[in-house]
């Protein structure tokens, strides 16, 4: 992603794994083994695919409530934070951590939400996701 957008850094590979593999979308977010224990903490029966598009499918089919999209980019949202405080502030990456800030999200979120949608929503956090 950051050879893409013109940024000279001295590797473009992935800094969240030891795998040595080229740092595109589809990586970070889904293939990273980081990032795919994020989505399985989520969804445990996540199958992975080899598209960002197949795995938001993928994705959609699992979770299998209406605020779909709003979890997938919470999560996303995750990652990718807890990925640059590790690359800019040097903190060690953790599972842990992301879902907290899963958590705290979707709690920001469950308070803005319409009231006909907090059923779900408040069932979908007390399954603690």
């Amino acid at each position: 992603m950051q050879q893409k957008r013109g940024l000279h850094l001295q590797s473009c590979m992935c800094t969240l794994c030891n795998l040595q593999i080229l740092e595109t979308r589809n990586h970070l977010f889904f293939e990273c083994p980081f990032a795919l224990s994020c989505w399985r903490y989520l969804c445990p029966d996540f199958d992975q695919c080899n598209t960002v598009h197949g795995n938001i499918h993928s994705l959609k089919t699992k979770l299998k409530v209406p605020f779909h999209m709003e979890i997938m980019i919470l999560a996303a949202w995750s990652i990718w934070k807890i990925r640059n405080e590790f690359i800019l502030k040097g903190i060690t990456l953790s599972l842990y951590r992301c879902q907290r800030l899963f958590k705290e999200e979707l709690n920001l979120m469950f308070h803005r939400a319409k009231r006909k949608n907090y059923h779900a929503l408040a069932s979908c956090m007390d399954r603690s996701i």
